[in-house]
């Protein structure tokens, strides 16, 4: 077992959740809405025999379709994850986990660090996560994969 993370991660972790969610994964009346976010889910690449647990995921209903939600490892690779960074974890999220979400095929990456007050985001270029842009407190900027809201990191780093 691996140990639990600090309460400023976790904390971090459902309050991105919870704005995502709130934004872009709640259903609003006549159409479902085109993104599922889950929190640590599981997710298994057989081609890549990788199995990798982000902490935040979300699959957009119109590009990749959603996974199963009663199987567990979910088998369908998400458009988006997220790490909180912590220090006992951020070389391997930077390291192995960054080249393993290249591979298995994930479109965006962000990078969370609290410490910093930033986000890192990354997007995949022919199976590689490759650095696009960097967010400071403050900013509230639209970026991919979620260009329809602004999210500022205010409302979720602790």
């Amino acid at each position: 077992m691996s140990p639990r993370p600090r309460p400023r991660h976790s904390g971090t972790e459902g309050r991105l959740f919870a704005a995502l969610h709130e934004r872009l994964g709640r259903d609003r009346g006549a159409s479902p809405p085109d993104w599922l976010f889950l929190v640590e889910p599981e997710i298994r690449s057989e081609p890549n025999l990788t199995r990798l647990v982000p902490d935040v995921a979300g699959w957009r209903r119109s590009t990749s379709g959603w996974p199963d939600l009663d199987r567990t490892p979910i088998e369908v690779v998400p458009d988006w994850v997220a790490e909180v960074l912590s220090p006992s974890t951020e070389a391997a999220d930077r390291g192995e986990k960054l080249g393993a979400y290249g591979a298995i095929g994930v479109g965006w990456l962000s990078l969370v660090d609290c410490e910093r007050r930033r986000v890192e985001t990354l997007v995949n270029v022919r199976g590689q996560m490759v650095p696009e842009q960097v967010f400071e407190s403050g900013d509230a900027r639209r970026r991919a994969p979620f260009e329809t809201e602004s999210l500022p990191l205010a409302s979720f780093i602790l």
